[in-house]
């Protein structure tokens, strides 16, 4: 079976997650991270819910009960984080029933998507997976390629951004068509001293000077 890989974007969305242990409060908090609404239903939960659930107000509830058919209406997402493969297949048949994607921890029948290894700094997200086949190894994976990736990298990135906006928006750069703005980001991004020269000038406020200098083109107002 081949997995599409996808970004989801979850603010303001319900998330269900059946389980209240360590696996159940690193989901939770990586979801309202990402802006989602989190519902949490189990017999018991972990303790430091309580403390996630009074830094996160109305976007975290907790139920303190048992999974019960009919938990799942209205939820973008499902998570099954429960140890008991009677409670997991049963949340997966109501899931299945209410076309509701969810992923089962370490239990890969009872899932339709696969939560991926990754790796978060400002803006920049990585993500491995090895379709549910070692978790350990995509972690492992995982811890490898970062420590490739520049301490500065949300900088970076922002500078980036910046220049993407600089090209579409100021009326100097209103001729340069779409290929050829890609080609000379590409450059910049491919070479290590244009980005370290993209960033000060970021810092600096003086990008749009910057990309004046590269493309050796008349400066006009800024």
């Amino acid at each position: 079976m081949q997995l599409y890989p996808a970004m989801i974007q979850l603010e303001n969305k319900r998330v269900v997650i059946i389980g209240g242990g360590d696996v159940a409060l690193r989901k939770a908090r990586d979801l309202l991270e990402a802006g989602a609404t989190v519902l949490v239903i189990a017999p018991a939960v972990h303790q430091d819910f309580k403390s996630l659930a009074g830094s996160s107000g109305a976007s975290l509830e907790i139920l303190e009960r048992p999974y019960q058919p009919g938990d799942l209406a209205e939820a973008a997402l499902v998570f099954a984080a429960t140890s008991t493969a009677d409670v997991n297949k049963a949340v997966f048949k109501e899931a299945q029933e209410r076309n509701i994607f969810i992923n089962a921890v370490d239990d890969p029948p009872n899932c339709t998507f696969f939560v991926p290894s990754f790796i978060k700094k400002g803006d920049l997200i990585l993500a491995l997976s090895t379709s549910g086949k070692s978790p350990a190894l995509a972690a492992r994976l995982r811890r490898e390629i970062e420590k490739h990736i520049p301490e500065n990298i949300e900088q970076t990135l922002s500078a980036l951004s910046e220049i993407r906006h600089i090209f579409k928006s100021h009326k100097n750069f209103t001729d340069i068509s779409s290929s050829d703005r890609g080609r000379i980001l590409r450059l910049i991004a491919n070479s290590d001293a244009l980005l370290q020269e993209a960033v000060a000038a970021s810092a600096s406020g003086r990008l749009y000077q910057f990309l004046v200098r590269l493309l050796k083109i008349p400066p006009a107002d800024t």
